[in-house]
């Protein structure tokens, strides 16, 4: 029988703060790249190095991202599963997701709309910009053509939406894996894997739906099997002796290497389907999404295993911050590259090397600059204030 005590202390793995900041800063290259068309390589010894193919394709890592949140989700239910102790609290998951999530979003929602939606005339009619805003406040708008692939108020938003929709079943995810890990995750990895499968053959334009929810189910099951697999592993390791370890240890950085590897193949063949058609690159990002999310996985468990020193290069201080303003980063980076190759660079943007580069470097760093304002200034100020209110009335 289960002992009901207390959750354990959270579980830190400090090489998943340089995934998710690596992640994140992929996708925002893609973006920036969309407006300058930096052409991205460098020669070395007379040879040039071509890393465009990864650029063309950043926009994949997002679902890195989303395999990176069903692992850490998931990662306090496996240690208590192995532990032997209470499940997390639904109540308080949800208390959590919603303080962390909902300011930053509804922050940069407000001010997109009135500071650059409105003023450029983004609606054609009043009906038009109730739709957007009611969907976009209820984080629905994934569901409507208009308020999905056309909305003037930011278009990365979906992820925000996805991510909140399986944050609303999670919970039940999260209760049904408890009780039959393999059952529950093979079915939704199996939901998931039908439904791109009946989208790629059943529907002629797969825009509305290739990032849908249940598009996603495989993925999340991956990440949840991933944080079982990473305490096992941890466990077993812990058993090894010294020598051992610093075998396995070793063989971890192959691993990553090979992973690495992956990774960039299957980006060579999202960008080699880019030229064919824009469908053809939907198509072939739905077939390779669980491979790449299976090398991804590859890569985060082996980082986890590496010794301390090769770690240090995910887990470092740089890393550690660039993690925490991610998600205000995210919401920010491209709204500000929009906004700058419209009205502060010429027509010549895509074919000055120099305008390029200008352009890139001021998106980078203007991105940090306010992500770093909205996550200092507001998201772990506001979260903090939620946090100690909710506390004060426990203790009342």
């Amino acid at each position: 029988m289960m002992n009901r005590v207390s959750p354990p202390q959270k579980l830190e793995i400090g090489v998943l703060y340089g995934f998710r900041a690596i992640m994140v800063l992929m996708v925002a290259n893609f973006h920036f790249w969309q407006q300058s068309w930096l052409s991205q390589g460098f020669r070395i010894f007379g040879q040039y190095v071509d890393f465009d193919y990864i650029t063309r394709s950043g926009y994949v890592f997002v679902d890195g991202l989303i395999l990176l949140s069903g692992f850490l989700l998931f990662l306090p239910h496996a240690q208590s599963m192995m532990e032997r102790t209470a499940a997390p609290n639904a109540k308080r998951f949800y208390f959590n997701r919603l303080v962390r999530i909902l300011p930053s979003y509804a922050a940069g929602l407000l001010i997109v709309l009135f500071c650059f939606a409105l003023p450029q005339g983004s609606y054609q009619n009043e009906s038009a910009l109730a739709l957007d805003v009611i969907t976009h406040l209820t984080l629905t708008f994934p569901f409507f053509q208009q308020t999905y692939l056309f909305t003037p108020l930011n278009g990365v938003l979906w992820t925000v939406a996805i991510e909140m929709q399986l944050y609303l079943i999670f919970p039940l995810l999260a209760k049904a894996a408890r009780k039959k890990p393999a059952l529950t995750l093979s079915l939704m990895a199996v939901a998931g894997w039908l439904y791109r499968l009946i989208i790629g053959y059943k529907v002629s334009s797969t825009a509305m739906f290739i990032n849908q929810m249940p598009a996603f189910l495989d993925v999340y099951a991956l990440g949840m099997a991933g944080a079982m697999g990473y305490l096992w592993l941890k466990r077993w390791m812990g058993e090894r002796t010294e020598g051992q370890r610093a075998l396995l240890q070793g063989a971890a950085v192959v691993v990553l290497a090979f992973c690495i590897w992956m990774v960039l193949e299957l980006l060579r063949v999202q960008s080699k389907a880019g030229v064919q058609s824009v469908e053809a690159l939907r198509l072939s990002q739905m077939k390779i999404r669980l491979p790449l999310c299976l090398a991804f996985m590859g890569c985060m468990l082996s980082a986890a295993t590496l010794p301390r020193a090769l770690g240090w290069l995910f887990s470092n201080r740089l890393m550690r911050f660039l993690s925490t303003i991610s998600f205000n980063f995210y919401i920010w980076h491209q709204v500000l590259a929009v906004q700058y190759a419209r009205y502060w660079f010429p027509s010549t943007l895509h074919t000055e090397q120099g305008l390029q580069w200008a352009f890139t470097a001021l998106c980078y760093c203007s991105s940090i600059v306010v992500a770093s304002i909205f996550t200092y200034g507001l998201e772990q100020p506001v979260s903090k204030w939620f946090h100690q209110l909710s506390l004060h009335r426990e203790e009342a």
